[in-house]
């Protein structure tokens, strides 16, 4: 069962102190008049209930006026007209719109038919006039908070409606940027990629301009390479990444990134197979941030553990393997993260399906995580 809140409980006890000292206070009533200690009593713990039940409230304290001005019975208190008008602001400003219409009638008449008669008519005028007030200062408060609501959620939609604006913004420059490269440089290199493959077919029909017709071949392979690559920038420029404000990294350059996580204390491994070869500017950047992103997941999700590097030229492919073994046994934390690019393993794949390869990460058999990337090499029996 849910605790009272504490507002409640404070209101519960005032109101008891108030009306037991009113009935002390009173001519001895507190020893005389064991039903009006106990119409205190009642009203008491119904104010426990207000913000939960502010109705069920209402009626308990309606109740309690009712039967206290019953013939017979003890005279209503102070505390407990007090505690009916509270109640009833609660109902006005925490219901419905037709049950808080209802509550101000409702209690006025219910506590004027069962009222001692002859009733002193300002006395039915005070009662009237201080429900009105409660009820409509309790509307009052249901309207302000209702304001308050809304402006919150127009503000809050005004937020999202100048973040959507701002991304709209940056795809749309992105996208304008793509669209150069492509119409622009792109077009312009595959024409002159297509005028030196000419050439060098009218050169084939010449036995002695080898030594030409060898460096016509190298333009031609270098244009198209060019091209791709082109291409390739352009599906990078609509994943949505900050600008790199330094040079690329590449996989020569792991050594210093795995010396920057052995220093946050991750201790990690590097393995090359294979022969290593240059790899085009794109490619060789979409392989290092496949390490970079799995070992700063590492060193982020899995807490200090050890982590090994794998790369594997093949025929046609590069084969990455990051794996770790779990939290280190001595339960030690490193001193911080390290820094990692991407967006984590969506940015991974995006990077890597641009050159046509595939990456899969998942929990290893014996422990630990791990995360392969297979890249397609050019110029390979696979590529």
């Amino acid at each position: 069962m849910q605790a009272p809140h504490p507002v409640d409980v404070a209101f519960a006890a005032a109101l008891l102190a108030i009306g037991v000292a009113e009935l002390a206070l009173d001519d001895g009533r507190l020893y005389r008049e064991p039903a009006a200690v106990a119409a205190v009593v009642v009203a008491a713990a119904a104010m426990l209930f207000r913000s939960r039940l502010p109705l069920g409230c209402l009626g308990v304290f309606v109740a309690v006026v009712v039967v206290t001005q019953l013939p017979g019975v003890a005279a209503i208190t102070g505390s407990v007209v007090i505690g009916c008008l509270f109640a009833l602001s609660t109902v006005a400003r925490r219901s419905a719109d037709p049950v808080a219409v209802a509550a101000l009638p409702a209690t006025v008449l219910l506590t004027a038919i069962t009222a001692r008669w002859p009733v002193r008519p300002w006395d039915a005028v005070v009662w009237s006039v201080g429900c009105a007030v409660a009820w409509t200062a309790g509307r009052l408060l249901r309207r302000e908070a209702d304001r308050a609501e809304r402006l919150a959620g127009l503000a809050q939609d005004l937020v999202a409606e100048q973040e959507r604006r701002a991304r709209e913004a940056v795809e749309e420059e992105r996208a304008r940027i793509a669209r150069e490269l492509h119409d622009a440089v792109a077009h312009t290199v595959s024409v002159m990629t297509v005028r030196v493959a000419g050439v060098r077919r009218h050169l084939d029909r010449d036995p002695t301009a080898t030594r030409h017709r060898d460096a016509l071949l190298d333009v031609e392979r270098l244009g198209r390479e060019a091209v791709g690559e082109l291409h390739r920038t352009v599906g990078l420029l609509r994943v949505d990444e900050p600008a790199p404000l330094a040079p690329l990294p590449r996989l020569g350059d792991l050594d210093r990134l795995l010396g920057q996580l052995r220093a946050a204390g991750m201790p990690v491994d590097l393995r090359v197979t294979g022969v290593p070869r240059p790899l085009p500017p794109g490619l060789d950047l979409a392989a290092y941030r496949v390490v970079q992103e799995a070992l700063g997941n590492t060193l982020r999700h899995a807490g200090p553990t050890r982590a090994d590097v794998h790369l594997d030229y093949g025929d046609g492919w590069l084969a990455i393997a990051v794996t770790d073994d779990g939290p280190l046994a001595d339960g030690t934390a490193p001193d911080g993260p390290a820094g990692a690019g991407g967006h984590g393993l969506l940015g991974m794949r995006e990077r890597v399906a641009v050159y046509g390869g595939t990456v899969e990460a998942g929990p290893s058999t014996g422990g630990g995580f791990a995360v392969r990337a297979a890249l397609p090499l050019p110029g390979g029996a696979d590529a």
